[in-house]
């Protein structure tokens, strides 16, 4: 039953918060769904998450279960390969992120406007990514608050 809720809970706590974010910034409140998605801008991609966000949502938890799920093992096994692990995840998102960018890049707006969807991109995936991990610590902060039994040896003095 753990197991089924650190599947199902972290992306969609992650999902939430970033729909709350969308909701509750006020650059946003105009878009509109689906008139906007392909203008390749930022309003088409929170347009693309509004219509698509239930088969988003569905995506990410199999991302969960299948890719997640095991690297999230290696980290309470050994919590020091948390860090690399990370990192890795930020790296990967930031090559995702420029393959997405330019994607949807027009050239004749400039390489300024590549670096900044680039940039914007590889926020929204490490949004998701620090909430979902957050959300893991939680449920598994037993395992990271665990501590070494004291050795109650008399100090010897030389």
């Amino acid at each position: 039953m753990k197991r089924f809720v650190k599947v199902i809970l972290p992306p969609l706590i992650a999902f939430w918060a970033f729909a709350v974010f969308i909701k509750f910034t006020p650059f946003f409140h105009h878009v509109n769904g689906a008139s906007q998605i392909g203008e390749d801008s930022v309003y088409g991609l929170i347009s693309y998450y509004k219509v698509f966000a239930p088969a988003q949502i569905l995506i990410a938890v199999l991302t969960q279960w299948l890719i997640v799920m095991p690297i999230w093992d290696k980290v309470l096994a050994t919590p020091k390969a948390a860090t690399l692990i990370f990192i890795s995840i930020a790296l990967v998102c930031l090559v995702f992120a420029f393959g997405i960018a330019y994607a949807i890049w027009n050239k004749t707006t400039g390489v300024t406007h590549l670096a900044d969807i680039c940039l914007f991109m590889t926020g929204v995936q490490l949004f998701y990514w620090i909430f979902n991990f957050l959300t893991l610590c939680l449920l598994d902060w037993k395992a990271f608050t665990k501590t070494a039994p004291i050795d109650k040896e008399e100090p010897t003095n030389l």
